[in-house]
């Protein structure tokens, strides 16, 4: 019987644990995919869009496993630019340390800025004012423990999935699914690639989280490769739902405003605004606002939470709060429509964070420990991976 109930706090305790690493990874992900996606992908179509979504899945998987392997082999929970010193030297920390802390701030920015203006439709106040009020509130949250946060974003993550669950269903059961119509692709161009695939990779961004994530799991192997896998499946499920639901449902209702998504002329609040209006049940309205809310909060604490740990590390609790969102509330005040703008850069950074350098890092890590066996199905990803990381930083760059 003692034995049963050691067995049984175990696979509790463990259970714990998986369900918060995922919500971790999952968490930080699911944010700004969810508001930005229907915006850019729109003139893709359904079935090119969500063909879109299910690539990237395996993109963010391997990449995360990637740079998990680092950690693991390591026995730490090394930051990137740790990583970087401990198998090859300054020059490969130096870029991780800087690559890190450019995504971190770009994204907190972008994160904000989305926040704020979905804010600013219920409460009159100045869209500046209300970034300040974010950013102080966020620092306050990172002043706690880790274990805190943790439970926050848990609590965070699973209002998230309940109130997609809620709202896609609520839309899809007004409009009815017998009667709706599906777009198809427009004239696509590879202008309009360079603008989707920075935006698409971002919305799996959460590589910058997974020295957070072996810290938290005390570096527990089967943990974090579960944590990847369904961090990665868990948002392209939500994207990909949320995107048919929205493009099927603002198509088939409002055909002007669609139209004006295609061509990239609309904003984030007027979109949520149409669909709101469409619904037409006063449950759906707030929950509309309500789950938009919601993915921006779990981003801003998953990011912010990787972000902190790094400076936390060379400087006090207090300093490292404030360092960590002071930049990102400048830059979200100062630069006009900071979302958009914020998150293509952003891919083209997070493709240097969780494709090149990882990647350079795990060959040099291979050389160093002959013990190491690396399959041929793993090394023909890392070349397409590399290919993609390409593609995408290009994308950025344009």
């Amino acid at each position: 019987m003692a034995l049963v109930g050691v067995v049984t706090v175990f696979i509790g305790d463990f259970m714990k644990k998986q369900l918060s690493a995922i919500a971790l990874l999952a968490g930080t992900a699911i944010g700004s995919g969810m508001l930005s996606l229907p915006l850019i992908l729109a003139k893709y179509g359904l079935l090119f869009g969500c063909a879109m979504m299910v690539a990237f899945v395996w993109v963010a998987y391997f990449s995360s496993i990637i740079r998990a392997e680092l950690n693991i082999y390591s026995n730490a929970d090394f930051a990137l630019k740790d990583v970087g010193t401990h198998f090859s030297g300054k020059v490969a920390s130096q870029i991780g340390n800087v690559s890190l802390k450019l995504l971190s701030y770009a994204l907190i920015s972008a994160y904000l800025h989305g926040l704020a203006s979905l804010l600013n439709v219920f409460w009159s106040i100045d869209l500046k004012c209300l970034i300040a009020l974010i950013s102080v509130i966020t620092i306050i949250l990172l002043y706690f423990s880790n274990s805190l946060i943790s439970k926050i974003n848990k609590v965070l993550f699973i209002c998230l999935i309940s109130t997609f669950i809620l709202v896609t269903l609520g839309m899809l059961l007004k409009s009815g699914m017998g009667e709706l119509k599906i777009p198809g692709a427009q004239e696509l161009s590879l202008n309009s690639f360079s603008i989707a695939l920075p935006i698409i990779f971002t919305s799996f961004g959460f590589q910058g989280s997974l020295h957070s994530l072996t810290k938290f799991v005390n570096n527990d192997r089967k943990i974090i490769k579960r944590a990847c896998l369904f961090g990665s499946i868990i948002p392209a499920i939500v994207y990909i739902c949320w995107l048919c639901s929205t493009i099927l449902i603002i198509y088939n209702n409002d055909p002007a405003l669609f139209c004006k998504m295609t061509c990239g002329n609309i904003e984030i609040s007027e979109m949520i605004m149409c669909l709101s209006h469409i619904s037409n049940l006063p449950y759906l309205k707030n929950i509309f606002w309500g789950i938009s809310l919601l993915a921006l909060l779990t981003s801003i604490i998953g990011v912010g939470i990787a972000l902190f740990d790094e400076w936390n590390r060379t400087v006090s609790k207090i300093p490292a709060t404030i360092i960590t969102i002071l930049p990102s509330t400048i830059v979200a005040i100062c630069v006009p429509n900071a979302f958009i703008r914020i998150l293509g850069v952003s891919g083209m950074i997070l493709a240097v964070l969780a494709i090149f350098l990882p990647t350079f890092l795990y060959f040099k890590m291979l050389s160093q420990r002959k013990e190491i066996d690396i399959s041929l199905p793993k090394k023909c990803g890392i070349c397409v991976l590399l290919v993609v990381g390409i593609a995408i930083f290009i994308a950025g760059f344009f």
